[in-house]
């Protein structure tokens, strides 16, 4: 899911063939480990943690139903559960992934509206996840 929430600035990446401003719903990540990283560079970084975090927010979520840790809600892959774990996730990352990678609370290192970014693709992916298991409810999801 966060590979095609990522499309767009892919698109926008072959488009523009390099002189895009702002990538769409990505964080540019412009500096990294204290590194000021090239222009091509910044595009090449903002997928791979972008996909990255992706892939982490549905394999922990779907731990959490599995182990019970749903302590908000007990209706694992309902919207509110995904809502709830969308906001939670956000401020995980905020608090403590983005300032290890050197990039601030909350990102606040590469751009005031970062926060925002970030906030708005938690809740997307919380969205799109809850979408997919709607739509294909494998015989796993079952507790």
């Amino acid at each position: 899911m966060a590979f095609a929430f990522s499309l767009p600035a892919i698109l926008a990446e072959l488009v523009e063939r390099g002189r895009v401003g702002n990538l769409p719903l990505i964080v540019d990540i412009k500096t990294i480990f204290g590194r000021k990283l090239h222009k091509d560079e910044v595009f090449w970084v903002a997928i791979l943690f972008h996909t990255i975090i992706g892939a982490l927010f549905g394999l922990i979520y779907v731990l959490f139903v599995k182990q019970h840790w749903l302590v908000f809600t007990n209706d694992p892959y309902s919207i509110l559960s995904l809502v709830i774990y969308a906001g939670c996730s956000w401020i995980v990352a905020g608090v403590v992934v983005y300032p290890a990678l050197g990039l601030g609370w909350f990102g606040r290192k590469e751009g005031k509206r970062v926060w925002m970014e970030m906030l708005a693709t938690h809740f997307v992916l919380g969205l799109g996840l809850w979408l997919l298991v709607q739509y294909y409810q494998p015989f796993f999801f079952v507790d």
